[in-house]
């Protein structure tokens, strides 16, 4: 315990990200060059009316709902080539090319200042399971100016962690894009995280694959939130099907602090399982210092079977060109019934607006696997990216590499099992 807590004091970090097309190797700096918030729940705007020309007249009636559409399209044309080691069934060079089209519609209908409707929907080529997809589609609800009610189908994200949350932290357990998985892939990610003993740090991190109903009540320095949610097909759910989590946040002294926990749906053996948790976040000299405490109690309710510690720290050197960001995340569990612990690291940093034109941005992700529960190997992973705007109109040229790697002796010798290159013209359009 002490061992963690010290580690914890010496978190650094800041963010930068590569995002992985479902075979290549691209370059995302959304994460890294964002600033964070001290926020457990996404801010509903239904108080924020905003009046638009764009009209839907319904039927004679004398009403007018203010409807705005927006779009956003991508596609991604590229190579990559693939190298695996000797021990590998298929360690032999390989060559590719890939294409991807994705098209996305947004649209935001508000009746008035209380209540509005949002939707997502997106196509995405080639045509592959969900290729045609609601992504989104709830309604925010306000009432006595108070209390935000969102509910229907939303992706929430709960927690202060930036890395260990959300696709990035599953880089280690997939060759592929998380959020193009089947559920039935996302669902062996899943287990095989559990194996290894780590949990969700956002524990509504299957959300997006639910519907759900969140109640957000704002009082003095904090925020009080209940949120439901049911991953089935029936009109009539039982209460044992259901996932419920809350939370309160606090902010004292310039210090967030949050306290949540979650009942998930009871196994058709076994008790019903509880997580609960804890983290605070604090800015110091513009480094955002966050950490996190987790738990997963025992069948009996009564102890902690399995707990994990995450910490970082957060920066953007923003002041003068080029940007530097740094996000840093140290993780360690530890499995009471089994008395194993393991851990592991996570490094993204990068910089942004350099050259000339400012129109170039550099990127390394590094993630590593220092002790595993199950067994001792080794694993992590290296990426490089490089990323090139202005080249074509409208376009970026991404170039990267990715190292894949495991301690496979007792030597303690890393291991290289594979080798990905790739580079690609990304082509995007808002509108």
């Amino acid at each position: 315990m002490k061992r963690i807590f010290f580690i914890a004091v010496f978190f650094f970090c800041v963010s930068l990200g590569f995002s992985q097309a479902e075979d290549d190797i691209s370059f995302d700096d959304d994460l890294l060059f964002s600033e964070s918030e001290d926020i457990v729940v996404e801010q509903s705007d239904a108080s924020e009316y905003v009046s638009s020309k764009q009209t839907l007249k319904i039927g004679t009636s004398e009403y007018f709902i203010p409807l705005k559409f927006t779009g956003h399209f991508e596609s991604d044309f590229g190579y990559y080539g693939t190298k695996h080691n000797q021990n590998s069934e298929d360690n032999e060079f390989k060559n590719s090319v890939y294409f991807d089209l994705a098209n996305y519609i947004y649209f935001m209908a508000r009746l008035d200042k209380t209540l509005s409707v949002r939707g997502t929907t997106s196509v995405k080529f080639p045509p592959k399971k969900d290729s045609i997809k609601l992504d989104e589609l709830y309604f925010d609800y306000l009432i006595w100016d108070r209390i935000y009610i969102t509910a229907g189908k939303k992706e929430t994200t709960w927690g202060y962690t930036r890395l260990f949350s959300g696709e990035n932290a599953y880089s280690l357990y997939t060759d592929t894009d998380y959020e193009k998985l089947t559920e039935e892939e996302k669902e062996q990610i899943r287990q095989t995280i559990e194996k290894q003993g780590y949990l969700y740090t956002n524990i509504l991190s299957d959300s997006s694959d639910t519907v759900s109903g969140l109640l957000r009540i704002p009082f003095w320095t904090g925020t009080l939130s209940g949120i439901i949610l049911y991953n089935g097909t029936s009109t009539e759910p039982e209460f044992e099907d259901i996932s419920a989590a809350g939370s309160l946040e606090m902010t004292f002294f310039h210090t967030t602090f949050n306290i949540f926990g979650r009942k998930n749906p009871k196994p058709e053996t076994g008790s019903t399982p509880v997580t609960v948790g804890a983290e605070a976040k604090r800015t110091v000299f513009g480094t955002d210092l966050y950490f996190q405490g987790i738990g997963k109690l025992a069948d009996d309710h009564r102890d902690i079977s399995k707990y994990v510690f995450t910490g970082g720290f957060y920066h953007l050197w923003d002041g003068r060109d080029p940007n530097f960001g740094l996000n840093f995340e140290f993780q360690d569990s530890y499995n009471k019934e089994l008395e194993k612990n393991s851990c592991r690291i996570y490094l993204d940093m990068g910089l942004k607006r350099l050259g000339k034109n400012k129109d170039m941005k550099l990127g390394l992700q590094w993630q590593h696997i220092i002790k595993s529960e199950t067994e001792d190997d080794k694993s992590g992973l290296v990426k490089f990216g490089f990323i090139k705007s202005g080249l074509f109109p409208n376009a970026e040229w991404n170039t990267g590499i990715e190292v894949r790697y495991h301690q496979i002796d007792a030597n303690y010798e890393n291991k290289i099992y594979m080798i990905r290159l790739g580079s690609s013209i990304q082509v995007k359009m808002d509108y």
